[in-house]
């Protein structure tokens, strides 16, 4: 059982999915919470009130929105000691048609989004004499797991992987910095699957998609003390889906 009593985690885009699952593995564990959504919203307010957590509203992509959202909780006398960022989003991108915006999206939300709440947090962890983060990457950031139908995905979670381990290095040995890549998962996100890639689920070692509280469990272990001893990892986290050919 992991004990995280005493602790504060705040979880980057946690309203829904396995964000919302993290906090709740997190406070299961016996962390103070804090959680997070781009805005206001019932979902966000709702699990604030359910986990009895502090909560901000603010645009990932926008550093200065996030600065101010963890000087604001700073202020309070809210330090987290662990930060687990969730927030991202995906799209298809057809590989051979021009689309820049939405390549720049896919950046925006899955690698500056991050980058920003680390940004924002690190100093006040130094301060404090140290902490743990988390990322979520992709098994599409994995290149011999990429996918042509969501390029631009696939190369943003390949870039976040690379800025975890480049943090992980940068921070050590007062801040560890890991990530966990997901396979297939039951999120909001499911509901957008294609036929093609609802019969690559099929062919999970596991013979599912996760739940979102199975990948939250190792995000909340990778921040924990259980923890320890790792930094700059990435753990698959992906029910078989890489091995499946070699079971």
């Amino acid at each position: 059982m992991i004990d995280m009593t005493g602790r504060t985690v705040l979880v980057a885009g946690s309203s829904r999915g396995i964000g919302a699952g993290t906090a709740r593995a997190a406070s299961a564990a016996g962390a103070k919470v804090v959680v997070h959504g781009r805005s206001v919203s019932p979902a966000l307010e709702g699990l604030a009130t359910e986990l009895d957590a502090e909560w901000i509203a603010c645009d990932g992509i926008d550093a200065e929105a996030v600065t101010r959202a963890v000087e604001g909780l700073v202020a309070r006398g809210v330090v987290p000691d662990a930060l687990v960022c969730t927030l991202g989003t995906v799209a298809e991108t057809p590989p051979l048609i021009p689309n820049d915006d939405l390549w720049l999206e896919m950046f925006r939300s899955n690698v500056l989004g991050p980058v920003h709440f680390i940004q924002a947090v690190v100093p006040h962890m130094l301060a404090r004499g140290g902490g743990a983060i988390a990322t979520v990457s992709s098994i599409r950031g994995r290149d011999h797991l990429s996918s042509p139908e969501t390029m631009a995905y696939g190369a943003a979670k390949a870039a976040l992987e690379n800025v975890t381990t480049a943090y992980a290095k940068e921070l050590a040995p007062a801040v560890r910095v890991n990530s966990v890549a997901p396979g297939f998962a039951k999120t909001d996100m499911s509901m957008t699957w294609s036929d093609g890639v609802r019969a690559e689920v099929g062919t999970v070692a596991l013979g599912r998609a996760a739940e979102p509280e199975e990948i939250a469990r190792s995000l909340v272990f990778l921040v924990s003390d259980a923890a320890s001893y790792i930094t700059g990892q990435s753990l698959l986290v992906d029910g078989g889906y890489d091995v499946r050919g070699r079971l």
